[in-house]
């Protein structure tokens, strides 16, 4: 990922509408591992700010193979120690982590099934690796190709991945179901776009439309809690070793 696309996030994921939410469905999935001081890491952390929030809840490492998304976490998250490395070749011994978050990581690396390995390796026995990534390879945007994303997911698929690691699924579901239309008819324009040779473009400013979404995740996500949503632009899986 370019820079100005990390300059770009990093100037947003502490107060946009989707952080928000998904680091507190994050919460609610992961609450039986958030206690007693635990050792977290942040898979693919980009510019810094989910583990930001997850050192509110213990001692985390942040590892990313950008030197430019950790010169973020340098200057701005002090409570993350920065770690470059790919998640396909973690520098961590075997059962390391009580938890492990990545956060659309998996779908930018060239060998999912062993970064998924990876991720399962250095997760201590009992310890739960939760991931949220794109969803659907019809819902694909201009986005995807600017933070170089190489795939979408289907529910099935991501499970499969993760018990194949050894993982223990417990939960895998889709999520934001309320952008899966307007994400549709996105993908369409953007297909368009890419025909007459526009440049692709980010999501991550397009803040208009945040009252409305903000309270819509609010709802959906206390459903999550205990329910599973059959569609939706993103799936999230929560597994354990």
């Amino acid at each position: 990922m370019e820079i100005e696309e990390y300059a770009r996030i990093a100037a947003v994921e502490d107060d946009h509408w989707w952080y928000g939410n998904t680091r507190a469905l994050a919460a609610d999935l992961l609450g039986p591992w958030l206690h007693r001081q635990p050792r977290l890491l942040d898979a693919g952390c980009g510019p810094g700010g989910n583990g930001a929030w997850l050192a509110t809840h213990g001692d985390v490492v942040g590892v990313d193979v950008s030197p430019d998304a950790l010169a973020f976490v340098r200057a701005r998250r002090p409570a993350t120690t920065p770690v470059q490395a790919s998640v396909e070749a973690l520098p961590f011994g075997d059962e390391t982590y009580d938890a492990v978050v990545g956060l659309t990581v998996l779908y930018t690396v060239p060998d999912d099934a062993t970064a998924m390995h990876e991720l399962a390796r250095v997760t201590r026995r009992g310890g739960a690796v939760l991931l949220v990534e794109p969803a659907f390879p019809s819902l694909g945007r201009a986005h995807d190709a600017t933070v170089h994303g190489r795939r979408r997911y289907r529910r099935a698929g991501i499970a499969e991945l993760a018990t194949a690691a050894g993982l223990t699924v417990r939960r895998c579901t889709y999520a934001y179901s309320f952008l899966a239309p307007p994400a549709a008819t996105l993908g369409v324009v953007d297909r368009v776009r890419r025909r007459r040779d526009e440049p692709a473009g980010s999501d991550v400013d397009k803040r208009t439309l945040d009252r409305v979404f903000a309270p819509l995740a609010a709802r959906e996500r206390a459903w999550l809690v205990h329910h599973d949503v059959p569609v939706g632009p993103s799936v999230v899986l929560l597994a354990t070793r």
